[in-house]
């Protein structure tokens, strides 16, 4: 039979805090450190639990709580000052004991963590007591066994990462592509989907369903995007009651709707109104049509909406008679405006000597020559560019139904 060449096990370093933490030890023990370099993963990871737990400023604790899980290890160490015992007893423990004496016990699958978390200490101490958290609490058990369904390394990362998520977005997709800053954003951002989208836990686990694992470098940004379309209702009371005939608010997918039918971004505006911060009308009053934008203003406690735009389609310029009577129904609700009606014929004269613009300045003869060809594109193509609009609307509409 032929004799498999074991391969040389080499040491490996120790660094930062577990080395600071080592060093002590070596000077209390002789040798420890050379024990501790050639150690396997498991035993390294043991001892800097314990190197994070700073316990050799307190050697005395340790040893009592030694003295209770493996009372063994520390007979015939008597003779030796407090900090040598510890190196011993580091030594002579298995890391299921070292772990029992620092968190008090060592619940299935802790250990198997500690040996995919690599040879070197975790950058941020509070990992391991956290990493025990999730094993040990009976309430995290679904957090374990997500943070178990990562291949390979586990890092400080994915246990903060973990540890932070809302139950509700526990999943390995989302877990693969967190980071620990972004934790608290999605957390937000699943609270305000179940608020403004009617999100339950059902539809949101079947949206994570739908993501790729074992992917590296994607963010949950498009995740999230796909959940703007799905928005039905906004954080706070319109400034527009939903009751006024000629107004009509767009939210999610409506604006993508309303993009299409009115050649305009208003499909790249669902994250404006998802977080309040603008708002997309369509004027809907029979005759000329119209899409209006309100920007969010605050101060304190108060609130005030201006509105930054009044246009048709293909983002032209409206008559100034529709003008006049959006200016009247804004009075109405107390929303702010520059002047959307046409300027007086001397503020015109001031204008062009000023050579002046304005958002909603006016000018005669463009707006002539805007309707001339405004209306030589209609009656040459926009007839097929609608029905053609109409039927991928209904087609993306059934697919995002589905």
């Amino acid at each position: 039979m032929e004799q498999v060449e074991r391969q040389p096990h080499y040491p490996r370093p120790v660094r930062g805090y577990a080395l600071d933490a080592a060093a002590k030890l070596e000077a209390a023990s002789p040798h420890f450190l050379l024990k501790l370099l050639f150690s396997s993963a498991r035993l390294r990871q043991s001892f800097f639990a314990f190197a994070a737990e700073s316990y050799l400023d307190r050697p005395r604790d340790f040893l009592d709580r030694v003295a209770q899980y493996a009372p063994d290890v520390l007979h015939g160490l008597e003779h030796l000052d407090p900090i040598a015992q510890v190196a011993r007893a580091l030594i002579l423990m298995k890391p299921r004991r070292v772990i029992e004496a620092l968190f008090g016990s060592c619940p299935d699958g802790y250990l198997g963590l500690l040996a995919r978390l690599g040879c070197d200490p975790q950058y941020g101490k509070e990992t391991y007591r956290a990493a025990f958290g999730l094993f040990a609490d009976p309430r995290n058990r679904h957090r374990a066994k997500v943070l178990g369904q990562l291949p390979g390394r586990i890092t400080a990362e994915h246990i903060a990462v973990m540890a932070g998520l809302d139950d509700v977005l526990l999943h390995r997709a989302v877990l693969e592509r967190t980071k620990p800053a972004e934790v608290q954003a999605l957390n937000t951002f699943a609270e305000m989907i179940a608020d403004l989208c009617n999100a339950t836990p059902e539809t949101i686990k079947h949206s994570l369903d739908k993501l790729n694992v074992g992917t590296k470098g994607v963010g949950m940004d498009e995740w999230a995007q796909g959940w703007l379309g799905r928005q039905v209702r906004l954080p706070f009371d319109p400034p527009i009651p939903a009751s006024d005939p000629d107004f009509k608010l767009c939210l999610g997918v409506e604006l993508t709707s309303l993009g299409r039918r009115f050649r305009n971004c208003a499909g790249q505006r669902q994250s404006y109104t998802f977080l309040g911060e603008r708002l997309i009308y369509e004027w809907i009053r029979p005759g000329e049509t119209a899409v209006l934008e309100l920007l969010r203003l605050t101060s304190g406690g108060e609130t005030k909406w201006v509105c930054e735009d009044l246009l048709g389609r293909a983002n032209r310029r409206v008559s100034p008679e529709l003008a006049a009577s959006v200016q009247a129904k804004l009075d109405q609700h107390g929303i702010l405006y520059q002047s959307l009606t046409r300027p007086s014929v001397e503020k015109l004269a001031m204008h062009r000597l000023l050579d002046h613009t304005a958002p909603f300045a006016w000018d005669g003869r463009a707006d002539d020559a805007d309707d001339a060809n405004g209306d030589a594109d209609d009656a040459n193509g926009d007839a097929a560019i609608e029905q053609m609009l109409g039927e991928l609307e209904q087609k993306v509409h059934g697919q995002e139904v589905a």
